[in-house]
């Protein structure tokens, strides 16, 4: 077999190996979708028929509702926030020159490192102390500082690719450092920003080891009430909010990257 035999084997193998991954990858949640859709009251696959009440059950439920509207409220506070501190701050470590810079790089990251119900369990003790737990406030703090370092990664890889002749020659026009990082910095940062807010978005929407730990009985996201109502029914409505909100996480990458090619800065 000749030398041409042989790579096209290992194309063979290599394609044949990543479509296994990728069908293992996909499987759950062809499974999850398909799920929402039963019409029998269990999560059985395949099913038995195709109804939407378990869509029409969610969407009407009053509980749901008040779920639906404090998890998009939190990812209009949340992303807004860790937008704007991760921009300013992956902009200053990635073209900074400072002492320590290399340090604070490696905090802004550190919520990435640590275990995630660690840091849920200190912002227990934290709150508590200043009676933030089971507040919207709460929430809205403690999904920033998980949101933060994805967006801080997101932003410096844009920041990276930064052309320094283009702010120095928008100075020698007369334009002041403000003026230039708002109409040349930002928009050479978009697809980075856009990337960050739209995992701070997900990383929001999809938050439950540290909303478990500082949310409360009025403060319950969609991902929590998730987690709640498994544990003692598990019915095709929990895969309908589970297709919903991956449907909207969906459209809003695709559009997002239609428009800004955020899939450079991932």
């Amino acid at each position: 077999m000749g030398e041409r035999g042989y790579d096209r084997i290992v194309r063979l193998v290599a394609a044949a190996l990543a479509a296994l991954v990728f069908l293992f990858l996909i499987a759950p949640l062809v499974v999850l979708v398909t799920s929402s859709f039963n019409r029998a009251g269990s999560m059985a696959f395949p099913p038995s028929g195709l109804s939407l009440r378990w869509y029409a059950e969610v969407l009407g439920s009053p509980d749901w509702q008040v779920s639906f509207r404090l998890s998009g409220l939190l990812v209009l506070l949340v992303v807004p926030t860790s937008v704007v501190i991760g921009t300013l701050a992956a902009y200053g470590l990635t073209q900074g020159s400072f002492p320590g810079r290399r340090l604070l790089q490696g905090f802004a990251l550190s919520p990435l490192m640590v275990p995630e119900i660690i840091v849920a369990l200190g912002l227990l003790y934290y709150f508590h102390g200043v009676g933030l737990v089971n507040s919207v406030t709460g929430l809205w703090l403690a999904h920033s500082l998980v949101a933060l370092p994805f967006v801080v990664r997101a932003v410096m890889v844009s920041a990276t690719q930064l052309d320094p002749a283009l702010e120095r020659a928008a100075l020698s026009l007369g334009a002041g450092r403000v003026r230039v990082f708002l109409t040349v910095t930002l928009p050479l940062l978009r697809p980075g920003i856009l990337a960050g807010a739209i995992l701070a978005a997900v990383t929001s929407l999809g938050e439950v080891a540290v909303t478990a730990l500082v949310a409360g009985a009025n403060t319950t996201t969609v991902p929590l009430r998730i987690f709640s109502a498994v544990q003692y029914q598990l019915d095709p409505s929990m895969a309908a909010v589970s297709t919903l909100l991956m449907a909207a996480s969906v459209v809003v990458m695709v559009v997002a990257d239609r428009f800004a090619r955020i899939s450079e800065a991932l």
